[in-house]
């Protein structure tokens, strides 16, 4: 293989390449960059065995030919060329790189006959949204995506494909997230998608106005003009997350958003970094933030001077890291937070227009000693 292209069509290729690169893997071949010159053009493809992203770059083709990258090098390579055009020959197990200015590399390749292909996009399944939404969606779910790997069906996040709505929804057993959007598609039936796709996913999007996700076998795809980005689906069973989401929560706190985030943050000085507990106490015409450590005669109250609230007493504890994620991604100046009692699952309910938005937390016991 003999190419020739230039510093700025490598850069622009192995900054999407190299996003899927796993630090640890018991398949060497991930930390490779497989190339591929024909009359067609230049292909590189970049994959961890989870995620993939093939590309195209503008090059000359002066003989065709396949070979592996090592990506990591390659990056290092790329960052130190001269501006302008760089010619790469393949020759057996060596690779040579040359600037235009004459600076050469040399460096070792493997053998490309068991990288593994880009799965097969039969197109069954196209989902259209608008890019700006699904950006909104992805954002709202991805701190409720679990990251423990003893739980691999809540690793991802699950679009449900129903008769009338699609449920967007993540949860990792303490928090949930859930927005419903009208299904305008064909498609019927749940699909898990991994959250290191959604979280590259929002950077591979720039510049279009609508995004298609293709649904096809056992993986999801979009394209980008020349880039196609891949994912495989988690190959489980979600959970009923309706099943945890109360039909009816009578009490209702009223309270602004910004005065809310901030007083979390006041009460969360004092907690305790094991637990991350505060409380929240709630009266008619009074409700407040606390936060108690004993062991460091630490005390914090916080009231919320905005918050309409006429119920009864009650007070409720809450993780203030998850608390306070719940309240940073409320999309509305003005929070609705509704709830049963201190020990039943809370809800925020935003306000958004073309889509239903649940926000659940589960409440911890207090334990203010």
């Amino acid at each position: 293989m003999n190419i020739s292209t230039t510093k700025k069509e490598l850069q622009q290729a192995f900054s999407k390449l190299s996003k899927t690169t796993q630090l640890k893997s018991q398949n060497p071949l991930v930390n490779y960059t497989y190339i591929a010159s024909s009359p067609a053009g230049v292909i590189l493809h970049s994959t961890d065995l989870e995620v993939g992203v093939k590309t195209q770059i503008n090059a000359s083709v002066n003989s065709d030919g396949e070979c592996l990258f090592p990506t990591a090098e390659m990056n290092d390579i790329i960052s130190v060329l001269d501006d302008g055009r760089v010619d790469i020959e393949v020759s057996g197990p060596h690779i040579n790189i040359k600037s235009e200015t004459g600076v050469s590399f040399d460096i070792s390749t493997v053998p490309f006959q068991d990288y593994p292909e880009v799965p097969e996009n039969k197109h069954d399944n196209l989902f259209c949204i608008e890019t700006l939404s699904l950006k909104d969606v992805i954002s709202s779910l991805m701190y409720a995506i679990n990251s423990e790997p003893t739980k691999p069906a809540l690793n991802g996040a699950c679009f449900n494909f129903l008769e009338s709505t699609v449920d967007f929804v993540a949860t990792d057993g303490h928090r949930l997230v859930k927005i419903s959007k009208q299904n305008t598609t064909n498609i019927n039936g749940s699909f898990i998608i991994p959250k290191k796709f959604l979280s590259i996913l929002s950077t591979f999007l720039e510049g279009q106005s609508e995004t298609n996700l293709i649904i096809s076998g056992d993986y999801i795809f979009t394209n980008n003009n020349k880039d196609v980005f891949y994912s495989k689906i988690i190959d489980e069973k979600y959970p009923n997350y309706n099943a945890v989401i109360p039909e009816e929560n009578p009490l209702t706190l009223i309270a602004n958003k910004t005065e809310m985030l901030n007083n979390i943050k006041a009460a969360s000085i004092a907690t305790n970094k094991n637990t991350n507990q505060i409380s929240l106490h709630l009266t008619e015409g009074k409700v407040y933030f606390k936060s108690v450590n004993q062991p460091e005669s630490k005390t914090v109250h916080a009231p919320l001077k905005s918050a309409k609230y006429a119920g009864e007493e009650v007070s409720i504890g809450f993780n203030a890291v998850y608390l306070k994620e719940a309240v940073s991604k409320y999309p509305n100046e003005e929070i609705v937070f509704s709830f049963k009692d201190s020990l039943s699952a809370t809800l925020f309910l935003p306000n958004v227009d073309d889509q239903k938005t649940t926000i659940l937390l589960m409440p911890v016991r207090i334990n203010e000693q």
